[in-house]
């Protein structure tokens, strides 16, 4: 945490877009309810250019981080995305592409390399210290393999809100991975010294027995800094 509070304001001007770094440690990295990295502690660095145009903003981005839930993978998951948002009085709409590459892995591994095409909405209203949000991701590879080897069709929606309580943010989520996991998720985040801390517990359920990617239903406590320069 001191490491990166001492970070230096990395922020690089491109005409009138912007390039910025982030860099951040977890005490597990947990995705959609499962964790992805044998409940271990994980580092992750990531990278975003913005770039404001006819009034969107279109953005383009990479995020790295260690991994151990695909087999063959190299300990690592790297994402590439890109997309546009655009505010509308008290809502943000935001559409997007991410692919998820894990090198090395097998191709006939059940979670291998996917992609997704997303929406998501945000409600902000003015003055208010609170949101509402709500997010959808659709399959563009297929789906992925499940144990059989067979392709499994896979979408994931999300309904989320947060408030602002003045010494922390609270964020409280619910998500569907279908024929996967339901997960509930209940954050608590702060600002302290220039990083960005968030306290999570998460309640992950199996949807589909035979086919989800958790072997039981389980629960998680996860500690969370960010820094972003």
């Amino acid at each position: 945490l001191l490491f990166l509070s001492q970070a230096a304001n990395a922020e690089i001007k491109i005409g009138k877009g912007s390039l910025t770094f982030n860099a951040s440690v977890a005490s597990q990295y947990i995705a959609r309810g499962v964790d992805q990295n044998k409940d271990s502690v994980t580092p992750s660095v990531g990278a975003d250019l913005t770039y404001p145009a006819g009034g969107f903003n279109l953005y383009i981005g990479a995020w790295v981080s260690g991994s151990d839930f695909n087999a063959g993978a190299g300990g690592q998951e790297r994402d590439y995305y890109l997309g546009v948002n655009k505010t509308f009085g008290i809502a943000t709409l935001d559409l997007g592409y991410i692919a998820y590459d894990y090198p090395g892995v097998d191709s006939n591994n059940k979670a291998a390399n996917n992609a997704e095409y997303y929406t998501k909405l945000t409600i902000a209203p003015e003055k208010q210290p609170y949101t509402f949000g709500i997010a959808y991701y659709a399959d563009d590879t297929g789906g992925v393999k499940n144990a059989e080897n067979k392709k499994l069709d896979q979408t994931y929606y999300e309904v989320n809100s947060t408030y602002n309580f003045g010494p922390v943010q609270g964020l409280v989520s619910y998500g569907v991975f279908e024929n996967d996991t339901n997960t509930t998720t209940v954050s608590l985040s702060k600002e302290l010294f220039g990083a960005g801390l968030t306290l999570s517990y998460i309640d992950a359920e199996r949807e589909n027995v035979s086919l989800s990617n958790l072997n039981k239903d389980r629960e998680y406590i996860t500690l969370s800094v960010k820094k972003v320069f």
